[in-house]
């Protein structure tokens, strides 16, 4: 006889709901809908026959179920199930989200820390991939992370073909408060599940029995059951309609010990983890000879379905006549079971030894969870651990364990750690403290919390206090060395740098390879300041050593620095281009921001503006898809930047405005600004934007880099204001080993010699600038412009070259001012007006975007057909000096190296012209 309802009974509008939610989700109107209800009332099987019907419309149905003790659970079956499927998203739809993905599971080896939202928006990609119905049960039982992810996944749903189902109880705390501020701001519905009437009761035991009830039947299950179809199911199953709720449990007892004693002892093994159980695991716990007989038996009884129990009452009922020493007995079984089968579930092992009574070995697993968890980026999570470790025991030990693991693991993300998981971190450090104290721990012990609170006060900023801590610890240490060291770097002070190197220099001599890293990224920013190519030698050490040992985290962040200083050294992008790579082969996404936006910001300087548009706009969107506002900020200010240097003063202002509502920086405002009006020759207004720039900057310029004192200097000697003490003031500076400056020093050396009559030495500056400045934009350009009339006026130099190079340049640029005060600058020479061709816009459209001039291009296709250097400059009235700067320019915007190789590269492109 089938005892449970083949058909729903009794939700018809409760179905209509949920099924016009899908119909929504089919027309990209996603969303989310809530079924709550209490036990046994039927949330699962609703939430199943939705699934069942999504799925005959072609949705992709994903389900997990939550669990107290496995953080993420139900996440990770639903990510799981998603990659079994054979439409799963490949590496093109998820891009660098996929590694993301695969380190939710849980045997995913620590590398990478994954911030919570990044892990959340690779959700949210996963289940947008194409239609999904996405039903998460027992959300009551999840972790904090996992609704964290629910909460994100909730706030994009809404042009998505996805519909959220999640099942759970009426619970005051958690889901149930998720789901009601969720109602609350539309973006999910709640179903509440009532028991059935007197008619639906009827009709669902009909279904069971195949046969109607009788009257005194029905009133009896009614009045008995309350409705709830679980009940009713467990009373017809029984045949005693004497039993009471309170009584149902018994009715399932009864079942269970029909089945003999080694199925009561395989049932018994799997309630004690709960509802779902691992079938392999309580297999071995009982070591019984036909286990897959015993199975088959308690499925026939209606017990289980697969590896769960039908309803989450019978595990309840099974454990819950247990005797206490019985069911710790067990738990001890199922633990050390679970640690030989499955290593890696720390907090199901730990939840299992908890159960049994063994509370260290409890801890124990806590500490070893919360360091896993940690070290994958789940700080909230390891968080929650500690916090549970806390409530087992009064051990400090045991609990300064885990504090000493998250604080280890927090410098690899500090930029992406939520500020209020530093501030909890520090305070449970010291509550810890003071419990270390109480219990007068050893000295040794109290100063390995002591520095653990010091590494979180460094990534939260709170040097003092960090410094405070390490004061009172006495004793050395690598480990201590480069957190002060940090702490030191931290304040931001001149006179504390040589002291912060030190202690960096005896760490990265002594400390293990993590420490080592740590130590060579202090130096690093110590260094880079003062020096770049030693900045560069730490850097390269700090890669080996990350390579060596497998340090992924650090690796990536070596990367990255590396491709930064290989920018400022000579405004070059391979090395930036292999970390980004690296970010995606690894799902580092915020690395992979930085990448961008560091990309975005030298192809802004070297004037190739559709790939600094590209990699700004990618930046962007992530970022702000990720909340990571300051990041954001920086890709509104590439955009500020790319619209300053076409001299488009509205669309500058507009991506200003949306700067300061990010919260960027005054110096990022002015600086734009100024080149803007650079860009509309309005000279004076732009020295008054780099001087309210000037009066911004306060921080010691040794350590804090600057970007706008090179145009400012060459401005400002171009018009007299500025002379030699300023000049060799920035030129003697840590600024010099800047390409970018080096190329405004050059110019305005250059101009002061000029002034001085030296013009031998006048001519030597301007040649270091135009070498300095092939294949850049604003550096190269802004130069001709500036120095053209000053040569001119001082007899020195090429001036009318570069002053047609510049017109050239902006009129294909589209700055009309500039390229009309070069055209009058011309005329007032006496030049002869350059004849403006009907081709001077037909530059091929790849040599375009590389930031090929018309006459660099005149000269490129004299290249191609095999001309030397004397016969161009024949051929254009140039001088043989000009063509070969423009011949460098070219294998630079190219990213060629020999003549040969730009031929190569240049051939197909412009199609193999004629001599002229």
């Amino acid at each position: 006889m089938q005892f449970q309802s083949p058909v729903l009974v009794g939700r018809g509008e409760e179905t209509l709901a949920l099924r016009a939610a899908l119909t929504r989700a089919e027309q990209h109107r996603g969303g989310a809908v809530f079924l709550v209800g209490e036990p046994g009332i039927g949330k699962s099987r609703l939430a199943t026959e939705i699934a069942g019907h999504a799925s005959s419309r072609g949705f992709r149905v994903l389900r997990g179920r939550a669990s107290r003790a496995v953080p993420l659970r139900a996440l990770v079956e639903a990510v799981l199930s998603a990659f079994r499927k054979a439409d799963a998203p490949d590496e093109k739809q998820l891009g660098a989200y996929l590694p993301v993905l695969l380190r939710m599971a849980p045997d995913a080896p620590a590398g990478v820390p994954d911030p919570a939202v990044v892990r959340a928006e690779a959700v949210l990609r996963l289940v947008t991939a194409g239609k999904t119905v996405l039903l998460l049960e027992d959300l009551h039982e999840a972790d904090g992370e996992t609704l964290a992810v629910v909460d994100y996944l909730l706030d994009n749903l809404a042009d998505s073909p996805v519909l959220l189902v999640a099942t759970l109880r009426p619970h005051p705390e958690g889901a149930q408060r998720l789901a009601n501020e969720a109602t609350a701001r539309r973006v999910a519905a709640t179903v509440r599940l009532a028991g059935l009437n007197a008619g639906e009761v009827a009709e669902l035991a009909r279904h069971c029995l195949g046969e109607p009830v009788p009257d005194d039947v029905l009133a009896r299950l009614v009045e008995v059951s309350g409705g709830v179809p679980f009940v009713v199911e467990e009373l017809l199953i029984s045949g005693d309609l004497r039993a009471v709720p309170p009584t149902v449990a018994a009715a399932t007892l009864h079942r269970v010990d029909a089945l003999g004693p080694e199925c009561i002892a395989l049932l018994e093994a799997a309630a004690i983890f709960g509802r779902t159980f691992p079938l392999d695991v309580v297999t071995a716990v009982v070591t019984s000879t036909d286990t897959p007989k015993l199975w088959a038996d308690a499925e026939r009884a209606q017990l289980v379905e697969g590896h769960q129990f039908r309803h989450a009452l019978t595990a309840d009922a099974i454990t819950g006549r247990m005797p206490p020493a019985a069911r710790a007995t067990l738990a001890r079984r199922a633990a050390r079971a679970t640690e030989a089968l499955r290593p890696t579930e720390l907090e199901l092992i730990a939840e299992l030894w908890e159960a049994g009574g063994e509370t260290a070995k409890a801890v124990g697993c806590l500490v070893r969870a919360g360091r896993h968890a940690a070290a994958l980026g789940r700080f909230g999570t390891a968080v929650e651990l500690l916090e549970r470790g806390q409530a087992l025991t009064s051990d400090p030990d045991l609990t300064a364990d885990l504090l000493d693991g998250l604080a280890a693991v927090l410098p690899l993300a500090a930029v992406v750690v939520p500020a209020d998981n530093g501030a909890r971190a520090f305070a449970l450090g010291e509550r810890l403290q003071q419990t270390l104290t109480a219990a007068h721990a050893q000295p040794g012990r109290r100063a390995a919390v002591r520095l653990a609170q010091a590494r979180v006060a460094a990534v939260a900023g709170r040097w003092e206090r960090g410094l405070d801590l390490l004061a009172t610890a006495k004793e050395t240490s690598p480990s201590v060395d480069v957190v002060k060291a940090s702490l030191l770097l931290g304040l931001n002070q001149l006179d504390l740098l040589s002291k912060a190197r030190a202690l960096a220099e005896r760490a990265a001599a002594t400390g293990t390879p993590e420490v080592v890293c740590e130590a060579l990224e202090v130096l690093t920013r110590c260094t880079r300041g003062q020096d770049l190519a030693e900045a560069r030698q730490h850097l390269q050490r700090w890669l080996q050593v990350a390579e060596q040992h497998g340090l992924a985290a650090w690796r990536l962040r070596a990367l990255l620095e590396l491709g930064i200083t290989d920018k400022y050294l000579t405004i070059g992008v391979d090395t930036l281009l292999a970390a980004r790579q690296a970010a995606v082969d690894t799902g580092a996404i915020v690395i992979l921001i930085a990448a961008d936006l560091h990309l975005g910001a030298t192809y802004l300087v070297r004037g190739e503006y559709e790939e600094a548009a590209k990699y700004g706009a990618s930046a962007g969107e992530a970022a702000e898809k990720l909340g990571l506002h300051a990041l954001q900020a920086l890709a509104v200010a590439i955009e500020a930047g790319i619209a300053a240097m076409h001299g488009n003063r509205k669309a500058t202002d507009r991506a200003l405005a949306r700067l300061r509502d990010h919260g960027g920086s005054e110096e990022i405002w002015s600086y734009s600004s100024a080149v803007c009006a650079l860009m509309e020759e309005q000279y004076e207004r732009a020295l008054a934007e780099f001087d309210e720039i000037e009066k911004a900057v306060t921080e010691p310029r040794i350590i804090r880099g600057t970007f706008y004192q090179g145009p400012r200097l060459l401005v400002r000697v171009a018009h007299g204001l500025a002379g030699r003490p300023e000049y060799e003031r920035l030129a003697e500076s840590h600024l010099s080993q800047v390409q970018l400056h080096r190329t405004y020093f050059a110019w305005s050396h250059a101009i002061l010699l000029g002034r001085e009559g030296r013009v031998p030495e006048a001519n030597a500056a301007a040649r270091e600038a135009l070498d300095l400045s092939a294949g850049l934009g604003l550096p190269r350009y802004l130069g001709l412009r500036l120095a053209g009339p000053r040569a001119l006026a001082d007899g020195w130099g090429e001036p009318l070259e570069w002053l047609r190079e510049a017109e050239e340049y902006f009129h294909q640029l589209g700055v009309p001012a500039v390229a009309a005060a070069c055209r009058a600058v011309l005329r007032e020479a006496g030049a002869p007006q350059q004849r403006r061709r009907r081709d001077h816009d037909t530059v091929p459209a790849e040599l375009r975007k590389a930031g090929v001039t018309v006459r660099e291009y005149e000269v490129l296709r004299l290249v191609v057909e095999r001309f030397g250097n004397a016969e161009i400059a024949e051929r254009l009235f140039l001088s043989p000096r000009t063509v070969e700067r423009h011949v460098a320019s070219l294998k630079a915007r190219t990213g060629r190296q020999s003549r040969a190789d730009l031929i190569a590269h240049a051939r197909p492109l412009i199609g193999g012209s004629t001599p002229m």
